[in-house]
């Protein structure tokens, strides 16, 4: 409504003044653009705050056991749960590690194809759109692929953070271990999503203000062409999280499949065994591929 107003010859002359050649009327953006920020930072400090919840979870197993059985353990004179905190901290320690290696390996090979694809988004947007239109739009292409990358590393050091301590809290007895298990997983879950959604907005935020001088903002045919090229945001995005669901997914299942047959078939362990390093691999695969 507010567009055609700028159109129809029957507008008053002070409504018409705002409005530029053919465009929208000009106005003040201060609130949108604070309600950007604002909005950005609350998600980005709440996932913080819900990771300090998840924090708050020790790693030990003894604080969330009956008194009266550690009473009984001890007086049997045996070890039970120092075996088994020291049992989580070296699952979760390699879980860790293979995550960490996981994400470096795929992550350069991501690196490598983001900058091919810039190069062919410049080659093809400039032969179709002009030069200047193809580097704003590879531009955003990379920086939506590093947004994507930063958000799939804390979303896979915030699941492996969390699922040791999913653990702990399943040690109670039911309901309260169900309860506790959930909450933890959940509360992960949601540093993953409140941080994820904070930090694309506020990256997407920067990269219009830094891209909108270049264009005639004022004009609707500025705008359409500024936010043509942000269209690259989502695209790099897009491919990088595609990587890490298609990559985590085939990963864990050649990982879960080797396991099968060498430590079920060969070695006769059972499912699941931590004594298989493919055990190992198919839960790191299964964090990459959920997470992206």
């Amino acid at each position: 409504q507010t567009r055609a107003r700028c159109h129809d010859p029957a507008t008053p002359t002070a409504f018409m003044a705002s409005c530029p050649a053919g465009a929208l009327p000009v106005g003040p953006t201060i609130g949108a653009e604070s309600l950007i920020i604002i909005t950005g930072l609350i998600g980005i400090f709440f996932a913080l705050f819900l990771h300090r919840r998840v924090a708050a979870v020790r790693l030990d197993v003894a604080q969330e056991e009956d008194e009266t059985m550690m009473m009984s353990v001890k007086e049997a004179g045996q070890n039970q749960t120092f075996e088994q905190n020291e049992r989580l901290r070296e699952l979760y320690a390699a879980i860790s590690n293979g995550a960490n290696s996981f994400l470096f390996s795929e992550y350069k090979l991501c690196t490598v194809f983001v900058v091919f694809l810039a190069g062919v988004i410049v080659g093809l947007v400039s032969w179709s759109s002009g030069r200047e239109t193809a580097i704003f739009t590879a531009t955003s292409f990379v920086v939506g692929a590093l947004t994507s990358m930063l958000s799939g590393y804390i979303g896979m050091r915030v699941a492996v953070f969390s699922n040791a301590r999913c653990t702990v809290g399943a040690v109670k007895p039911a309901p309260h271990g169900w309860t506790e298990s959930f909450n933890t997983a959940f509360r992960a879950g949601g540093v993953m999503g409140f941080s994820l959604c904070g930090l694309a907005l506020l990256c997407l935020y920067a990269l219009v203000v830094f891209l909108a001088p270049s264009f005639s903002w004022g004009t609707t045919a500025g705008a359409m062409k500024l936010f043509d090229c942000i269209a690259g945001f989502g695209l790099g995005g897009s491919a990088v999280a595609m990587f890490g669901r298609v990559g985590g997914g085939i990963y864990t299942k050649a990982a879960d499949v080797g396991a099968d047959l060498a430590g079920k078939v060969v070695e006769n362990l059972p499912e699941d065994d931590p004594h298989n390093p493919g055990t190992i691999a198919d839960n790191v695969g299964d964090n990459v591929g959920d997470v992206a």
